[in-house]
């Protein structure tokens, strides 16, 4: 008998939100060969073509986005306009590689030989393989296949089973829209599904976001047999300095902290302030968490949701305990929240002082509405503690003067440095990628380089007449 996935209510546990039947190993060897058959005519269309029916996708998932912002706050826990500026950006990822597939195209030159002309084109890789997060279960599905699809390669997908239900519809819009079904295909399941993928000799390449240990796991088994692209965790700092508005400081934290109950990558999980700051953003950024509303995501009035299960709360709640037993003093949070709530998984937001290396809210990513806070003596030592993880994806200052903002950025160990900003956040436009163990690849994400990924170069030299 088929396997079954389950999806329940964050909020509420014991409501269960959809059941889906789950693909096993030989499902999906056989979408991968289907896959292998219709990609050929996929990447024979003009790029124009391919553009056309991306940019008839986008329209569509407009059309479609309050229906399936509920159906993410359903399955995912997120608030409605969270939600809905998810779908959003799906739709303006579609969009923009929309364009790219209209624009591809390589480099022209001279050729050494006389009457010759030399030119580069990229071309698809064939089959790739995604695996996608439930953290942002449209979002992050649309710019990996949007690129996939706009370079002319077919595609197999498998999102997580915490909450599928979004790429489903992503993928239906884009047969709707014209893309051929055995073109992007969706494989439910857990890990051997996943593995099954990454095995497939069709499969040319891997793009996976997720853990940091199933990500470099995944790069280790298809090391020199698939290319790979691997985003994964953060432990993400925002630095204060003392010239800064500690208002606009506190506004930076709470938001990069705790919107989607921190459960983004890019999240704001240490906050770093210089110290004739300290005591003021500290005190003022505790009070503002303690403000802060739990509920559930269609809730008026709700600021910050539940984690996706009662699995992902433990874990938060383990590292909460570690850090306290170590010493940590917690300033806000910290439990399990009861009363109505007490059936979601439902943290409030947690802040802690006193923190110190060898807790894992420092040396780990800690994925919900935790911030560790620290000082430092000056713009030396708060970089020097922002550095220190083995992370990389996400840095943020706050401050007004741009010769150290600069110098932040400078000397940041980070893939993507915002100032005056929240670690959160990007452009469907801009690359999007980490360092250290934020990365399995050097491969970015999003922007103009998120088709490279995806393609292969070709140089081509031809004679057209003249001297040889």
């Amino acid at each position: 008998m088929p396997a079954t996935i389950v999806c329940r209510n964050p909020a509420d546990a014991r409501e269960v939100i959809a059941t889906y039947t789950a693909h096993g190993p030989a499902d999906v060897a056989a979408m991968c060969a289907r896959a292998a058959s219709a990609q050929p005519h996929w990447g024979g269309l003009p790029g124009p073509r391919r553009g056309e029916l991306l940019h008839c996708a986008a329209d569509l998932l407009r059309r479609r986005g309050r229906q399936l912002a509920q159906r993410i706050v359903a399955e995912e826990g997120k608030l409605l306009a969270d939600a809905s500026g998810e779908v959003e950006r799906a739709a303006a990822v579609l969009h923009f590689h929309a364009g790219e597939a209209e624009r591809l195209g390589g480099e022209l030159a001279d050729a050494a030989q006389a009457g010759t002309l030399a030119f580069t084109r990229r071309r698809a890789l064939g089959v790739v393989g995604l695996i996608t997060p439930w953290n942002f279960p449209i979002a992050i599905p649309a710019w990996k296949l949007a690129p996939a699809l706009a370079a002319g390669n077919a595609v197999v997908i498998k999102p997580s089973s915490a909450a599928p239900g979004a790429v489903l519809e992503l993928v239906e819009v884009l047969h709707e829209a014209g893309v051929p079904a055995d073109v992007v295909q969706v494989a439910l399941g857990g890990a051997e599904v996943g593995l099954a993928l990454a095995d497939d000799p069709h499969a040319r390449a891997l793009s996976f976001t997720g853990s940091t240990d199933v990500g470099h796991q995944l790069a280790r088994r298809v090391s020199g047999r698939v290319r790979f692209q691997g985003e994964l965790g953060g432990n993400n700092p925002l630095v204060v300095l003392a010239d800064a508005d500690p208002v606009r400081a506190v506004e930076l934290a709470c938001e990069g902290a705790f919107a989607a109950a921190g459960q983004k990558c890019t999240a704001t999980r240490r906050l770093i302030i210089e110290r004739p700051l300290y005591e003021t953003v500290l005190a003022a950024f505790a009070a503002r968490a303690r403000e802060l509303v739990l509920g559930a995501g269609a809730t008026e009035g709700a600021q910050v949701p539940p984690l996706i299960d009662s699995g992902a709360l433990e874990g938060v709640l383990d590292a909460v305990a570690q850090a306290r037993d170590c010493g940590a003093e917690v300033l806000s949070g910290g439990a399990r929240a009861d009363g109505e709530l007490r059936h979601g998984s439902f943290l409030a937001p947690t802040v802690l002082a006193d923190v110190r290396a060898g807790m894992r809210v420092l040396d780990e990513e800690v994925f919900g509405p935790v911030c560790a806070v620290q000082s430092a003596r000056d713009l030396d030592e708060a970089i020097v503690l922002a550095n220190a993880v083995p992370f990389g994806l996400s840095a943020s200052i706050c401050t007004n003067d741009l010769h150290r903002a600069f110098e932040f950025v400078a000397r940041s160990e980070a893939g993507m440095v915002h100032v005056n900003r929240p670690t959160p956040g990007g452009d469907p436009h801009m690359p999007f990628g980490g360092l250290k163990d934020s990365s399995a690849s050097g491969w970015r994400e999003q922007g103009a380089e998120a088709v490279r990924f995806f393609t292969e170069q070709q140089t081509v030299y031809l004679h057209h007449g003249g001297a040889r």
